[in-house]
């Protein structure tokens, strides 16, 4: 019901977006993003409908943004690459995302990382459907393009030895994800909250989380590049709020809760139930981040996700944070 309510709304955001896409294509010339310098012109904030999105929902819930200035406009798509492919599109200038799907869409386009809010190793685990037990039995999983979610799969084959020609992928939506592994059309996915909790409640079995095959996932703040170069002050000032917000969940669990049930109608106590383990902070890049990163994108450029892989140093904008 949740998710039904979710892709309707996504699909009325999409339309919406498309009607101002017009007016915004025009000022995409001035090569920064359809925003200018100090014009306090509005900031279009694309974020995903998941409770890691928690401290974006409770920044703009609490007018945090408006208190320092900015004028933004948070936009809800069903996954964190949305929020990306509206830069691209010239229809928003920041989004919030995993560092594997940042990495996809840079190389498309003209996009900048500026911090790291959130991590996890448990956020991110593999579900397996009823009578599945050993991840050596799932022989169908199932996948999202572009999205963490494959190259987590990846992580699970290669930690257990696993051929990938050996196992079928089912590409489809995260939404869909439960109803397939219901009906047996799949075997199991990884995938990030709340997919794998409405798995279990279809009858499945959470066999790992993505920390034991050694990731950890990262969402990232990512924007136009272009718009970033007119714009640093205010950019800074974004990250600023984002830590902001996660520095109140922190000390106020509950926020995160009434925050997302507010935003995306998950009900607050499994919202934080969902949360349990996920660091919210905002931090810069670390070396390490940046030899994960360079795995990612080689194994996107591997499997033909993208023609090239990118280079890192030159995404990663350090000192925002």
């Amino acid at each position: 019901m949740a998710g039904r309510g979710w892709r309707i709304a996504v699909v009325a955001l999409l339309a919406a977006g498309g009607l101002v896409g017009c007016a915004e294509n025009k000022q995409a010339d001035d090569g920064a993003g359809g925003a200018t310098a100090g014009t306090g012109t509005e900031i279009g904030f694309g974020v995903g409908v998941d409770p890691a999105y928690s401290p974006i929902y409770l920044a703009d819930q609490n007018g945090l943004f408006k208190q320092a200035g900015l004028q933004v406009k948070v936009k809800q798509f069903q996954e964190g690459t949305g929020g990306l492919d509206a830069i691209l599109a010239k229809q928003g200038q920041v989004s919030a995302n995993t560092e594997s799907s940042m990495l996809n869409r840079a190389a498309r386009g003209n996009l900048k990382a500026l911090a790291v809010f959130s991590q996890s190793p448990d956020f991110i685990k593999l579900v397996a459907r009823k009578g599945v037990d050993d991840v050596k039995d799932i022989k169908k999983y199932g996948v999202v393009a572009g999205t963490v979610n494959e190259f987590a799969t990846n992580k699970v084959l290669a930690a257990n030895g696993i051929d990938r020609d050996s196992v079928e992928f089912v590409k489809s939506s995260p939404a869909e994800m439960p109803a397939l592994l219901g009906r047996g059309d799949i075997d199991g996915y990884i995938m990030w909250e709340p997919w794998p909790s409405r798995g279990v409640a279809g009858g499945g079995k959470v066999l790992l989380t993505s920390g034991d095959v050694g990731y950890v996932y990262n969402l990232v703040i990512t924007v136009d590049g272009g718009w970033y170069e007119a714009n640093k002050d205010e950019a800074a000032s974004l990250v600023k709020v984002i830590g902001q917000a996660c520095d109140q969940i922190t000390g106020d669990a509950g926020l995160a809760g009434t925050a997302t049930e507010k935003a995306i109608k998950v009900p607050s106590a499994e919202a934080r139930t969902l949360l349990k383990g996920v660091q919210c902070k905002v931090r810069d890049f670390t070396a390490d981040d940046v030899k994960r990163y360079g795995e990612i994108s080689e194994f996107q450029r591997q499997n033909k996700i993208v023609d090239a892989k990118v280079d890192v140093d030159s995404i990663l904008v350090r000192g925002v944070a």
